[in-house]
């Protein structure tokens, strides 16, 4: 009984398909009007359907029913389900046929890679050789090098090739495992290699590889892997001195300077121990010395150590990473030590001093040591730039932002170009039938098909379908940064505004972080799996919203705007109202900028954002307050949120308490 439903849900499907493909045939994949096209996505989506459900004996007669298809953009994709349904070598003629002619195209993505696993598995040697490509994985790579090895005479040159297969910081596939036993009995498997292998294990790869590379070392090296494994999982075991000999120095030293590193993060007192033992064994280069005083300095100015100075000045010397000045420089500024603050950005590099952050502290040192001259230069120079900082200096200047909106020069005539590209409209049409995924694929493709002066009239032609997103995207690319509207767009405006009414938030807050956090991104999934437009936890969601929510609903833009706005609420009493404190709390969990905030005295605003210790938060509280005034102006609202910040100060941790309990919440609407 199944089995003829099934068949008569088959014949009901090609039925359809071939009723919809007359009506559309006659409608070309350019000229097609909407109507039509629509008709053609039924007619598609119903092809796919039948293609899914027909018996592999039959999946010719299905595609051959969709034959008024032929002329839409997405008929490729009909043509590609039908072949990963029956990928066989009987097949092959239509398999190559397919890729050379779709060569680099979003349709054939994964298809060749199967294909070639498929041909890997059953040995079909030179169908293989044929369709190869390289770049395509380790597995593919291995197939690939153990075939051309069958058939040269001089392999030294290959197993050559194995090295960067072998380094590795995680388990490689089985089908390599032949290819890595030739490559050491030839004797290419040298103790240094296995080490170089243990250590990218340690550092970013899976631990558990490591005793097995073990057993490949030589007796007297193996304790070497047994430290790397040690400090892996726990740095402190540097402070013993009996678990370093110092049979191999260099080995040992590699081990220890990352050991310190990581343990600088912990426990900066116990790394500094260690650091002083092992410094007088002379074991360190220059580059291990760097890295270590980097660590050690970073952890004791994030903590605002009286020792973070000292060890600021040794880690800020030529050859540092950019960040150490970066901290050093933060470090004064929450001291508030503003001759010190211009002598550090003096010694910077030029490129440095050019920073905007740079340029920006440079003048408020000038202005707080009585230079309001200097200051003032520095201030206007920054005040003609879009951006935080250009923000903050228009505020102390009582001048309002420079927004500097300039629409981009639309030639029509490019833009219908493009509208026509294949890639355009099948990236088009995923879109219309919201699959954004494979639109997205065919867009990026379609990216790098243009020249650079084309990838700003995608961005308008984006924009005009309302694909915020990548409008947002190709803008960025274009480098065309002057059409404020266009890369600011008023996505989903009547919903944030029913929102925001409904939970008191202000609504250009809402849609900056919206824009941050996902460009508008309806289907946006972060690799912690924070969801749509705002990027919400599920969990969050469920908290704010008292019922479950599922991960289906918050892909739904109006559902997730409105818990987003409603997390906003929630912040906002959790904070006090403090706008910088919710933008943070938003990006970093309200429980970490508590423990953020100053302990004894309240501190400048600019300053504490400037000391923010996560980057990722730093940049995203800068970000959100200049998207938030340009939401303003887009509004039409009256915006004083730089010039409040120019004399606001973030309380201390007691001082917030005092104006109420943290705890206290509302999440009604207001």
């Amino acid at each position: 009984m199944k089995r003829a439903v099934s068949g008569l849900k088959t014949f009901s499907i090609a039925l359809r398909v071939v009723v919809l493909a007359l009506v559309t045939t006659a409608a070309s994949a350019e000229s097609a009007p909407e109507s039509a096209r629509e008709s053609q996505r039924e007619a598609f989506r119903d092809a796919e359907d039948a293609l899914q459900l027909a018996a592999r004996n039959r999946l010719g007669a299905a595609l051959s029913r969709a034959s008024g298809l032929t002329d839409y953009p997405l008929y490729p994709y009909l043509e590609r389900l039908r072949i990963n349904r029956h990928l066989t070598i009987q097949n092959r003629d239509i398999v190559e046929t397919f890729l050379a002619r779709y060569d680099g195209q979003p349709v054939t993505y994964g298809l060749r890679s199967r294909w070639l696993k498929y041909l890997a598995k059953y040995g079909h040697k030179q169908a293989f050789l044929a369709s190869y490509e390289a770049g395509m994985g380790a597995e593919i790579t291995c197939h690939y090098l153990r075939y051309q090895l069958e058939d040269t005479p001089t392999p030294e040159t290959l197993l050559h090739r194995v090295d960067s297969l072998w380094l590795s910081g995680k388990s490689q596939p089985k089908a390599c495992d032949p290819l890595f036993s030739t490559w050491q009995k030839q004797g290419l498997m040298t103790p240094q290699k296995v080490l170089m292998r243990i250590e990218k294990a340690a550092k970013g790869g899976s631990i558990r590889l490591i005793p097995y590379l073990q057993r490949k070392l030589p007796d007297d090296w193996q304790y070497l892997a047994e430290r790397w494994h040690n400090v892996r999982r726990n740095p402190a075991v540097v402070n013993r001195a009996s678990l370093f000999p110092l049979n191999h120095p260099d080995h040992e030293a590699d081990i220890l300077s990352w050991g310190i590193e990581r343990l600088a993060w912990r426990d900066p007192d116990a790394a500094i121990k260690a650091y002083y033992r092992w410094q007088r064994e002379s074991l360190f280069s220059q580059p291990q010395l760097l890295m270590m005083h980097r660590a050690i300095a970073l952890s004791l100015a994030i903590d605002d150590s009286p020792q973070a100075s000292e060890w600021l000045r040794r880690a800020d010397v030529d050859g540092a990473d950019e960040d150490v000045k970066r901290w050093h420089l933060a470090y004064l500024l929450r001291q508030q030590r503003w001759k010190d603050v211009l002598t550090v950005i003096g010694r910077a590099s030029t490129e440095r001093r050019n920073d905007d952050a740079f340029i920006y502290w440079q003048a408020r040192a000038f202005d707080k040591l009585g230079m309001p001259q200097q200051a003032g230069i520095l201030y206007d120079r920054l005040a003609k730039e879009r951006h935080y900082y250009g923000f903050m200096a228009s505020a102390r200047l009582s001048r309002p932002p420079t927004l500097d909106h300039a629409p981009v020069p639309v030639d029509d005539t490019a833009v219908e170009r493009l509208r026509h590209h294949p890639a355009a409209q099948r990236a088009y049409e995923f879109f219309k039938m919201q699959r954004y995924l494979e639109a997205r694929r065919e867009w990026r493709f379609l990216m790098r098909q243009v020249s650079d002066e084309q990838i700003k009239y995608l961005a308008v032609l984006a924009s005009e379908w309302g694909w915020h997103d990548q409008a947002i995207v190709s803008f960025a690319r274009s480098g065309y940064w002057n059409d404020v509207e266009r890369r600011f767009p008023l996505a989903y405006q009547p919903e944030f505004a029913d929102a925001a009414q409904q939970f008191a938030v202000p609504q250009a807050l809402a849609m900056a972080i919206a824009r941050r956090e996902s460009s508008f991104m309806q289907d946006a999934v972060s690799p912690a799996g924070a969801t749509g437009l705002m990027q919400l936890m599920p969990n969050t969601a469920r908290y704010v919203a008292n019922t479950n929510v599922s991960r289906e609903t918050l892909f739904q833009p109006n559902q997730n705007l409105l818990y987003g706005v409603q997390y906003l609420r929630y912040l906002m009493d959790k904070m006090k109202n403090n706008p910088v404190l919710v933008m943070a709390s938003y990006n970093a969990g309200w429980q970490r900028v508590l423990e953020w905030l100053p302990q004894d005295a309240a501190i400048p605003t600019d300053i504490w954002i400037e000391t923010i210790p996560y980057h990722e938060t730093r940049d995203y509280v800068k970000a959100v307050l200049a998207y938030r005034y340009i939401y303003e102006s887009q509004l039409g609202e009256s915006s004083r949120i730089f010039e409040s910040l120019t004399d606001a100060m973030i309380p201390a941790a007691e001082q917030l308490e005092r104006q109420g309990s943290v705890s206290a919440v509302n999440l009604t609407p207001q």
